[in-house]
């Protein structure tokens, strides 16, 4: 990973010559005013990226997302046994795209895709290890590795969209990629145990919130967090860092559609093979056993599984079979039970960062209602693998999580209304909360939040409903449209299906060419087909 450090380059903090010559030029007449910039410089201190600072009026902007939310690329240093991988480290020498490419998915790569991205838990060492596989995080600091998950092209960026719309808009009021616009991607798949370590993903975030705070002139940054990535900063604030610190770097904390109690759809990931709307069902040739599999590995995943919350969400049933049922606080027997031994040890080192208490810092809270959400894993026989036999209860959230676990801020804002405010949007998905919460984000950072606030006139508030339909009522969106959390991956997973087998005819013609030729070589320059021959 590459060790980078930003350095003010303002006027402030040039050098007496460098500063003259600019003055000199500027009075020439060869420059327009000295405008102040960032240089960002590698381990060894070359030069890799100059950035202009955004509007000095705005305050930075980090950018948290979920899970699932971060791109992540891999490199593999030695030699692969399956013929799969093979193939795949002949073209890719260096760095690739792990999550997410979307030719991972098409049929003959998902086994060097599941290679790849699982992880191998020590069960006797309650940890990691090396599965041969080196990973890092996409463009941290900058917002490339939170735009979107598949950059490749504008539509694939558009169908797998985390934070690209919320940047555009922006970066539209005067915020500046890199500068005092922010991503804070982490390795979501390995969980909390690791992102605490020293140098690990809170260390870096709370490095990069100390930069930007320093290098826009003292002004305290705003830390917006998507999906898991609520709780994920809810935990760095209440634990990682000191409350001194939070006075000094956070002039707000906004989490958008927080999974603060978690979300059955974790659950379903480790059970019945799904992985944010790449399943068997979309995907014929994907084995949903292997998608079960790769997600059981992840720390990040058992982190998020459903859970109570002290005084606000009693113990409920969350897997029902035809005779048995397992309730909230007894995951870890229903882990053992389906015989998954090591996913429970994993979900148990992940229990000890759970945490619901109030941040400490101003915050807006943002979340979707009146969308039917799973509540409950119902099947109709024993077989909890069997998505085929998989039904929901379903009661009151935003399509992925309920509104139990959304509304976690509610006794926050009822405890100090003025520290904590609660935006709740009626009939909005999960994904929907996060298009529609952009407003909101925008009159944060440009200080118009508590004017716009006002005029919606209500302690708590309630946002209007959308414009009616063409029938005169809006309808809800089912909990099962989409498959919850990312709808827009099946589409990119059918548009790689197509390019995969576009860009695999000239390889089959050239396989053809190559035997062919072959074939003359060994004849000695005659080659039959079909009793003709051919010179």
């Amino acid at each position: 990973r590459i060790q980078a450090r930003l350095v003010c380059a303002s006027s402030t903090a040039r050098q007496p010559a460098m500063r003259t010559s600019l003055v000199a030029l500027a009075l020439l007449g060869l420059l327009g005013p000295a405008r102040a910039g960032i240089t960002v410089e590698d381990s060894t201190g070359t030069i890799v990226e100059r950035h202009d600072m955004g509007d000095p009026d705005l305050p930075p902007v980090i950018l948290v997302p979920g899970i699932g939310g971060s791109r992540i690329q891999a490199r593999i240093p030695g030699r692969r046994s399956d013929w799969e991988c093979m193939v795949q480290q002949f073209f890719q020498k260096t760095w690739f795209d792990l999550w997410f490419d979307i030719t991972e998915i098409i049929p003959g790569s998902v086994g060097c895709f599941q290679a790849n991205i699982e992880l191998k838990w020590d069960v006797w060492r309650h940890e990691y290890l090396d599965n041969g596989v080196q990973t890092r995080v996409v463009e941290f600091g900058d917002i490339g590795g939170v735009r979107c998950i598949v950059p490749a092209m504008e539509s694939t960026c558009t169908l797998t969209e985390v934070f690209s719309k919320m940047a555009y808009h922006l970066e539209g009021m005067g915020y500046v990629a890199g500068s005092n616009l922010h991503g804070a991607p982490f390795d979501w798949r390995t969980g909390p145990m690791y992102w605490t370590k020293p140098g690990g993903a809170y260390a870096e975030l709370k490095r990069l919130v100390e930069s930007s705070v320093q290098l826009n002139s003292g002004r305290k940054a705003v830390l917006v967090a998507v999906s898991e990535g609520a709780p994920y900063v809810l935990w760095f604030l209440n634990h990682y860092v000191t409350e001194e610190w939070k006075a000094q770097y956070v002039e707000a904390y906004v989490p958008i559609a927080g999974s603060f109690a978690g979300s059955l759809q974790s659950l379903r990931m480790v059970l019945a093979g799904y992985l944010w709307g790449i399943n068997s069902k979309s995907l014929p040739w994907i084995d949903g056993s292997i998608l079960a599999e790769v997600s059981r590995t992840f720390g990040g995943v058992t982190w998020s599984f459903p859970t109570t919350v002290p005084g606000h969400l009693d113990d409920w049933t969350v897997v029902r079979t035809s005779h048995r049922a397992w309730k909230a606080s007894e995951l870890e027997r229903l882990l053992h039970e389906v015989d998954l031994h090591t996913t429970a040890d994993i979900y148990n080192a992940t229990r000890a960062y759970q945490t619901f208490d109030a941040p400490g810092v101003k915050t807006y809270c943002l979340y979707g209602a009146g969308v039917p959400t799973p509540k409950t894993l119902e099947y109709k026989g024993e077989d909890v693998y069997d998505p085929a036999a998989l039904g929901y209860e379903e009661v009151d959230g935003d399509g992925a999580v309920m509104l139990e676990s959304l509304n976690v801020c509610d006794s926050w804002a009822e405890q100090d209304p003025k520290m904590y405010t609660v935006v709740r949007l009626t009939n909005a998905t999960h994904v929907g909360t996060i298009h529609r919460a952009e407003k909101y984000v925008r009159a944060i950072a440009s200080g118009n939040i508590t004017k716009m606030l006002r005029q919606l006139g209500a302690d708590f508030i309630l946002e209007e409903e959308p414009p009616l339909g063409a029938e005169g009522a809006a309808r809800a969106p089912h909990a099962t449209e989409g498959d919850g959390l990312t709808p827009y991956v099946q589409a990119a997973t059918v548009a790689a299906l197509a390019v995969g087998l576009f860009a695999s005819v000239p390889l089959v013609a050239g396989v053809a060419l190559a035997r062919r030729a072959l074939a003359v070589r060994r004849t000695g320059g005659r080659a039959s087909r079909g009793g003709r021959q051919l010179l």
